[in-house]
């Protein structure tokens, strides 16, 4: 009896230090949250400089850099299909001065095409928000017969693997989204694969290659020019910047209802950063986006802000990535 109540007095003395450790934790990180930051803020980005992803970076970046009152650093780390860059970030400091700006190749694509990655989504990476969406649109050159979605299937249905389309890469979201779309018509097309987004639209400009799914911010100025033609958006609702393009839901009179798809963007920290620091970006990134200037700004750019909350976007990257491992076990696709 006595041992009974020597431990039971242990046990009370050690759940008291337990919960007050935690309380200690708690207010530490609090505390660290309050005044985050206290200095600049590095970004790395497994873009290369200029394109969409980076373009919408740096306006995000200058936009937290006014309402931090800090300095924010862009850096681009290129190579290895995003993952050069996203190992980098993984592996600084959990202390929320570097920061992964991320997209759909490198958190759902990658750990669905590749059975061996140096990093892992969820051990290595906490989400904190998808800042944006880029729409995917279908594009064709203007010597392709078809005018419409209906009639690029039915051209394709006709002479199977006659139409050619790029991508960024085998297992690039531009190939998957158009994967998608052939299985989901029943056609069959010819891939040609090139070492990144702007070859690929540089290929189709050329005529090499007859249609490409890609982000509606790669072809605005294009079709303005009237050097390409828009086919459909595959997402459920049109893109603000080419009102005029029909959804492939209503091209396809709802036959094809399964395309809310594209690229996005979004905000990670390694592991181990702490949550009021992870709570408290995530706050600031949707105050910089519910700005009229730079919610206009990226808008301009081809792209919807999201800014939804870090619960929303780990849900939204662990259904996208079951979603992919199906298309790409359907299309056989291999890494490269």
């Amino acid at each position: 009896m006595r041992r009974s109540v020597a431990q039971g007095v242990f046990c009370a003395h050690a759940c008291h230090f337990a919960a007050a450790g935690l309380l200690l934790v708690m207010s530490f990180s609090q505390s660290i949250a309050a005044d985050y930051p206290q200095r600049s803020v590095r970004f790395i980005i497994p873009f290369s400089a200029g394109g969409g992803a980076d373009v919408l970076l740096r306006i995000v970046a200058n936009g937290l850099s006014d309402h931090w009152k800090q300095p924010t650093i862009v850096e681009n780390r290129v190579g290895g299909n995003t993952i050069v860059g996203t190992v980098a970030a993984a592996k600084s400091p959990a202390d929320g001065y570097t920061l992964l700006f991320a997209g759909d190749q490198s958190i759902t694509i990658n750990p669905a095409l590749m059975t061996k990655l140096p990093y892992s989504v969820d051990k290595d990476l906490m989400p904190i928000a998808m800042v944006a969406k880029n729409p995917m649109l279908l594009v064709v050159t203007n010597n392709t017969p078809a005018k419409n979605l209906k009639e690029f299937i039915a051209l394709a249905k006709a002479k199977p693997d006659s139409i050619t389309f790029g991508s960024s890469g085998a297992g690039s979201v531009q190939r998957l989204v158009m994967e998608l779309t052939a299985q989901s018509s029943g056609i069959k097309l010819l891939h040609v694969p090139y070492k990144g987004s702007n070859e690929a639209v540089a290929a189709m400009l050329g005529g090499q290659i007859q249609a490409i799914y890609n982000g509606v911010s790669n072809f605005v100025e294009h079709l303005a020019a009237g050097k390409l033609r828009a086919l459909a958006v595959a997402t459920d609702v049109r893109s603000s910047q080419l009102p005029d393009v029909p959804t492939v839901k209503e091209a396809t009179d709802g036959q094809i209802s399964n395309l809310d798809t594209g690229s996005w963007f979004g905000l990670f920290a390694p592991a181990g950063t702490p949550p009021a620091i992870i709570e408290t970006i995530q706050k600031d990134i949707a105050a910089v986006l519910a700005k009229p200037d730079i919610r206009k700004t990226v808008e301009a750019r081809g792209f919807i802000p999201v800014a939804g909350t870090t619960a929303q976007f780990a849900d939204a990257i662990r259904t996208e990535t079951a979603a992919w491992r199906k298309v790409i076990k359907e299309a056989n696709i291999q890494a490269e």
